[in-house]
Formats: structure tokens, sequence, C-alpha cells
């Protein structure tokens, strides 16, 4: 994927004069007609976007018919996309500050995009669809074929991994949910409590500390990358096999298949951090410069545990509330963990001792608020 996407839709809107977004009602004819061509190069900008992101990779190992099958989704999808654009780039219009620019149009419809892409992966179409895609995602070696640069490439390796009497089933599931786009989702199921991610990070623990071997064994490539000391980064192939562990860990342990698959699903959604350049040398505790370039803000509360002298022990998020530009009508899904990490770092210098209890045992859990404000 093109990490510089952010970029490349706030350039489409500067190739067009700078002209307040609320101005546009208002403005003279020639204004006005600028404004209409800088929305024209946005949405075509946009199209450039999603035409990469939804191709669909001529793979030799893909049966053809199934090829033509996902192709015809994309094909379609992106029509569907060209028509419904200008109704966005409008809203946003509507939505936004008096005194907007075009990039904050561009930031706006970009952040909704990332967003509706993270929600096309969350959402389930139905008990049939879900019940076909958890035997696929555990086939053995899907870890192991080439990474595509297309969300539908890897579909179709999902895909290709089913009996084909099943990918009629995938297949009406997919134009359901893409039919989705642009539309809230009430019924969205909200993150586990406890992430797959973190889930795994705790068998893990306990493995490299000596524990028995897990629930479901690891293939010995995964093995021999989270054992080392230190671990050994993660690349694609690794991240998919993990997952695909810590999945199988789940269902064996007797987590119910539909939230063993939620859960996985909210592990390998693509989420607004991995659609740019990493934070750099930005320091632990500053703003994000994920929220900060999307233009996000918010709070997070931390549920401190605290030790018998009353002092700061551990933090985990307790909640978060976010107003991300462009997201609306639908959880902020591919926004919500873009605090995280920054609020549990900034956590021990924001807490306050509390009185330590006469019995010596330690105080309850503290919850803490952090605020995070762009102004």
């Amino acid at each position: 994927m093109d990490d510089k996407i952010w970029s490349a839709l706030a350039l489409a809107s500067a190739w067009a004069c700078a002209t307040p977004a609320h101005a546009a009602a208002a403005a003279p004819p020639q204004a006005a007609a600028s404004t209409a061509d800088a929305d024209r190069r946005l949405a075509d900008a946009v199209m450039g976007w999603l035409d990469k992101i939804l191709a669909v990779p001529d793979t030799p190992d893909v049966d053809p018919p199934l090829h033509d099958a996902v192709q015809a989704l994309a094909t379609d999808h992106l029509a569907r996309m060209r028509r419904v654009l200008p109704a966005w780039i409008a809203d946003e219009h509507a939505h936004a500050a008096p005194a907007a620019s075009d990039s904050d149009i561009a930031r706006a419809l970009h952040n909704r995009i990332v967003n509706e892409i993270a929600l096309w992966r969350l959402e389930s179409p139905g008990p049939a669809y879900d019940a076909i895609l958890l035997r696929a995602i555990q086939r053995p070696g899907l870890c192991d074929l080439k990474p595509r640069a297309s969300y539908l490439g890897l579909l179709q390796d999902v895909f290709q991994a089913v009996p084909p009497a099943d990918r009629p089933t995938l297949l009406a599931g997919e134009r359901t949910l893409l039919a989705h786009w642009g539309t809230p989702r009430a019924g969205l199921a909200p993150a586990p409590a406890s992430s797959l991610a973190e889930d795994e990070a705790a068998t893990i623990a306990r493995l490299r500390a000596g524990a028995q071997d897990p629930e479901a064994p690891m293939v010995p490539v995964l093995a021999s990358s989270v054992l080392k000391d230190p671990p050994a980064e993660p690349w694609d192939s690794l991240t998919c096999a993990r997952h695909q562990w810590g999945l199988a860990q789940a269902l064996r342990r007797g987590d119910a298949p539909a939230q063993a698959l939620l859960a996985w699903r909210y592990a390998t959604i693509r989420t607004a951090g991995d659609w740019m350049a990493a934070d750099g040398n930005r320091g632990a505790t500053e703003y994000p410069l994920t929220a900060q370039r999307n233009g996000v803000s918010g709070w997070v509360s931390l549920r401190v545990t605290v030790d018998a002298q009353g002092r700061y022990a551990s933090a985990a998020i307790a909640d978060r509330h976010l107003v991300v530009p462009g997201v609306r009508d639908n959880p902020p899904a591919a926004f919500a963990t873009v605090f995280d990490t920054a609020s549990i770092a900034m956590g021990p210098s924001r807490f306050k001792p509390v009185t330590p209890k006469a019995d010596g045992s330690p105080p309850g859990p503290v919850i803490m608020k952090i605020d995070w404000s762009l102004q």
C-alpha cells in the first residue's frame, strides 16, 4: 500500500486555489468554479488510490473463474465509488469548520475512506460467510503465500483456500460488505476487552519464561522468531502466522468461534497508522504523528494498578473518546488505538500517588483521564 496517500490527497486539493470550503456557496462564479475543480481533482486522486487498493492481481495459482468474480467485485465497487464520491466530498464541505481549507476537506475524506476500509474488514455479512472464512484463514500454508499489494489480492488467496462450492457465499458476502460503504454500521461488534495481540503476547511471555507448550502448536518459523531473545522483528508472513496461531489458541481454549473470529478481525485490520510513515524520533509521550496529521483529538482513560505504597505500578486502557474529521456516523475503528501507546507512556508522570491502605494491601485501581487536544 502507498504510505503517502495523505500527501497525495493534500496535493490534489492544493492544485486548486485555497478558497475556504464554506465560501463556495457565496463565492463569485470564478471562485466557485475553482472549488469545483479542486473537488474533481480530489475525487480523481481518491479514485487512483482506490484503484490500487482494489487491484486484482493476475495470480497463476488462482482459478480463473474466481479471479474473474473478484475482478467483477472490484469493477462494480469502483464504479459505485466514482458515483458517490462527489456526494461524500459535498458532505465534508457541509460539515467543515468555517475556516476550513481544501486540504482540510482532503484530510476529512482521507479519514473517512481509511475508516470505511477498516469497517469493511470488521463487519460480518452473516454466519454462513463467517463459518467458511474461519475455516479458510486456518488453512496451513496460507501465511506462506507471496504477500499481495492489495486487499482483493489477499482475499483471492483466502477464497482460493476454500472448496469451489463455498466461494459464492464468500463473494456474496463481499458484495454486501462493499455496499455498506458510506452507511452507519449500527450493529458493529466492539473490540474484545483483551485483544488477540495481547493474548498472544501473554502466552509468548509465559513460553519465554519456561512454561509448557501452548494449547496450539506454532509453525517452526514462528516459534524460531518469537522465542528469540530479543524477539525478531515481525514481517508480513510472520504476523499472519502469529495471528493464525493466536486464533487457534483461542478456539482450543473454548472461545466461541464468532468471538475468536472477531478478535482476529480486529487484529488484522489496517489502522490509520499503517497508511503513513512511522512516527520516527517523536518522543513516546508526544502527540502521536498519526493523530496530528489526521487531525484526531479526544481523550483516553487509564485503569492504573497501584502498589501497596500507593504508587503507580502499571496501566491498561479503560476507555476512549475520539473526534476524527470525516468520521461521524460510525465508530472510528481505524483510529481507535491512535493515542493508546502515548497515553500508557504518559501515565507514570501524570499519576498522583494515593494514600496507602492501613492493612498494607494494595489500593484498588485508579481511573486517570488523559486529554489530547490539537489546540
